[in-house]
């Protein structure tokens, strides 16, 4: 058996959770850089809002992964309660999908491409959370598509900041400007 094999056998790997971590973190990685790559974003210093470069990290890799995947879950439990599983792979993600646009903000690829990669990465969360949670329990299996939303905003943000290095001191060291 080869490495490739033997990752592929383990126990963890019993529903295809290291496949879907795996391809969704490669799939997220080349639409960042396609993004990034052929996008023009035009920013304008002095209308946009800094946030310093350990604040988004902490929130991408620690907070959101954890609530939101805990939102989506209570939607679904929801969802499940009121309507039994008829679309609940559909409405859950949507709604959820549909909470990432309060606030909008001008974004320099097409609007649909954001909901459409959106709605399939909740889909997997979701997916997956409902795999694991009979075998390993609802924890456990929040924790696992945790790990998977987590690692597929560290790969955005690991390629956003390979491909765009120019980030401003302010935003590094979160320095008032003049110092």
């Amino acid at each position: 058996m080869n490495f490739i094999q033997r990752i592929r056998a383990l126990h963890l790997n019993r529903h295809g959770f290291i496949d879907v971590l795996v391809s969704a973190i490669v799939l997220q990685a080349i639409y960042t850089a396609l993004i990034i790559s052929f996008s023009s974003a035009e920013n304008d210093s002095s209308a946009t809002h800094t946030i310093s470069v350990g604040r988004i990290v902490f929130s991408a890799l620690i907070i959101a992964p954890y609530f939101e995947n805990l939102l989506l879950i209570g939607l679904a439990a929801l969802h499940e309660k009121l309507f039994n599983r008829t679309g609940l792979f559909v409405l859950a993600p949507l709604l959820l999908t549909a909470l990432h646009f309060i606030k909008p903000r001008d974004l320099p690829y097409p609007f649909f491409l954001r909901v459409l990669s959106l709605f399939c990465y909740f889909y997997i969360f979701l997916k997956q959370y409902d795999l694991h949670k009979l075998e390993m329990g609802k924890h456990k299996a929040l924790l696992l598509s945790s790990a998977i939303h987590s690692a597929i905003n560290a790969s955005a943000l690991l390629v956003s900041f390979l491909l765009d290095p120019d980030i401003d001191a302010e935003t590094i060291f979160s320095a008032q400007p003049g110092e």
